[in-house]
């Protein structure tokens, strides 16, 4: 259900009042005739045949004032014909905020209120502004580009977990998921309008305790081929190692090692440049980095240290993101005596490590978790993680510049979220250069989403939620990929007492 709002322009309703009386009124306006008025399928014209639009009373191109018989009278700065205010409405172009009207038609909102042409709102059921589709987009809420689907896996009746998602550039998505009752893990294709192209593909029987910590899409828009990358064992396995998959609607799993023994890897992530993939892995507090070429199958160079400082701050949570061709990885260093003393720190690779050290973005002491990055076109970086104890989790967001040094302050999303587990969330990129956050909230039962063009600066400023779809029991782990205009959420939600992947396609 979607909720509409409305956005009161205070501060130039007096400069309009003042305008309105200096102009007088209009001689062809009755006062108080007229109410509120969006545009509409009868609209006005000068009472002679034609094709529907005002004032095209002679066959024409259907342009208003196509027909009429001087149409010098609309630039001669005179209030005449059938303009309802001066060089404007009627038959004329369409008056700007402010400007006297009869229609919705007359008014470039296409909203005509009490005589006087309306700004473009969020609730005005008309498609105006910078809106993709009658009240959303644009500077306002999300559109629902695809239905909400209760569920995306194809599992019956098992509980799922360990999603991801990946958006290719035509739109097309896949989701990865895993039945806890049979740890198999799929991954499921479907179109930009959440209609899936098939069922899951298995992702091999090869891996033991496996789960997928990371789904990339490829540029490969024939064979809409991704790559997962996994942690878990195989035959040859001593210990957790990390792998990557490619594998694709009809082609074949295959495999390659990331990391291979002796140490456990704990958990994996990656991103894909072209044809050469960039891992990054943890394994006994440490990060580290490694380049794999896919066209020619080879490894690009050996494993590189992130935190040259682990014994003294182990990492947890590593992720990658890129710009530009350049690798931004993050992670959550805690004091080795006191792990709930954490702060986020960064660093860049490209060819090599470009800061000499880890970039500590110096937070407040907490314990933090669930930490997610995104980078904009413009090489601004987005953060969010979950902090506080585990009775009350907080999510934080923050923005750093090109940097990596801290664009103001982060702020808070959301504070006392009861929960054992990781409220985690996640932060996307998007074209219009916001950042879009969104987080799984217990109290409320949903998954909450909004935009910020910057710290603590809300794209749509009247509503705390952008999300068009409903309520979600047990939701958790959130995840987004964007493209283009389009963006698709996915997390994990209750459904007749089972948990399964959900999520819905938005524009913007």
């Amino acid at each position: 259900m979607t909720m509409k709002l409305r956005l009161v322009a205070l501060g130039g309703l007096g400069a309009l009042m003042g305008l309105l009386g200096c102009l007088g009124p209009n001689p062809l306006i009755d006062a108080g005739e007229h109410g509120s008025e969006s545009a509409t399928s009868d609209n006005a014209g000068d009472g002679e045949s034609g094709d529907g639009d005002p004032g095209d009373g002679d066959p024409g191109d259907g342009d208003p004032g196509d027909g009429d018989p001087d149409p010098g009278h609309c630039d001669n700065g005179m209030l005449d014909g059938n303009e309802t205010d001066l060089d404007c409405g009627g038959s004329c172009s369409a008056c700007e905020q402010g400007s006297a009207c009869e229609i919705g038609d007359d008014c470039q909102s296409l909203v005509c209120d009490a005589d006087e042409c309306a700004a473009p709102s969020c609730i005005d059921d008309v498609e105006n502004g910078d809106e993709l589709e009658v009240d959303c987009g644009g500077s306002c809420r999300f559109c629902a580009h695809s239905p909400y689907v209760a569920q995306l896996d194809d599992f019956p009746g098992a509980h799922v977990g360990y999603p991801d998602v990946a958006m290719f550039e035509d739109g097309v998505f896949a989701v990865t998921y895993s039945s806890y009752a049979t740890s198999e893990i799929r991954v499921r294709w479907f179109d930009e309008f959440a209609v899936p192209l098939g069922g899951g593909v298995t992702t091999g029987g090869e891996f033991m305790l496996s789960d997928v910590r990371a789904l990339i899409a490829s540029e490969d828009l024939d064979t809409h081929n991704l790559y997962a990358v996994l942690t878990g064992l195989d035959a040859m396995s001593s210990s957790r190692d990390a792998f990557s998959i490619r594998l694709g609607p009809d082609t074949p799993a295959s495999s390659w090692p990331i990391y291979f023994g002796p140490a456990a890897v704990n958990t994996a992530n990656g991103v894909l440049d072209g044809d050469i993939a960039t891992f990054v892995w943890l394994q006994d507090g440490q990060v580290f980095l490694r380049r794999y070429n896919y066209a020619l199958d080879i490894p690009v160079a050996v494993a590189s240290l992130a935190n040259p400082d682990f014994a003294q701050r182990p990492a947890g949570w590593p992720v990658i993101a890129l710009r530009n061709g350049v690798s931004v990885v993050a992670w959550v260093a805690c004091d080795a005596m006191d792990p709930n003393s954490c702060d986020i720190e960064l660093r860049s690779s490209d060819f090599g490590w470009i800061e000499d050290a880890p970039v500590q973005v110096s937070l407040p002491p907490e314990k933090r978790s669930g930490l997610k990055l995104a980078i904009a076109e413009d090489d601004r970086v987005g953060l969010i993680w979950t902090g506080g104890a585990s009775n009350d989790r907080k999510i934080w967001a923050a923005q750093l510049n090109p940097e990596l040094a801290p664009d103001g302050a982060p702020w808070l999303l959301q504070d006392s979220i009861p929960s054992i587990g990781y409220p985690n969330g996640d932060v996307a990129a998007l074209e219009d250069g916001t950042f879009a956050f969104a987080w799984p909230d217990s109290v409320d039962k949903r998954v909450h989403i909004r935009r910020f063009s910057g710290p603590e600066l809300p794209l749509v400023t009247d509503v705390g939620d952008e999300a068009p779809w409903p309520a979600s029991e047990l939701a958790t782990q959130v995840h987004m990929s964007a493209s283009g205009n389009l963006l698709t959420v996915v997390w994990l939600g209750g459904v007749n007492n089972l948990v399964r992947l959900q999520g819905q396609v938005l524009s913007y």
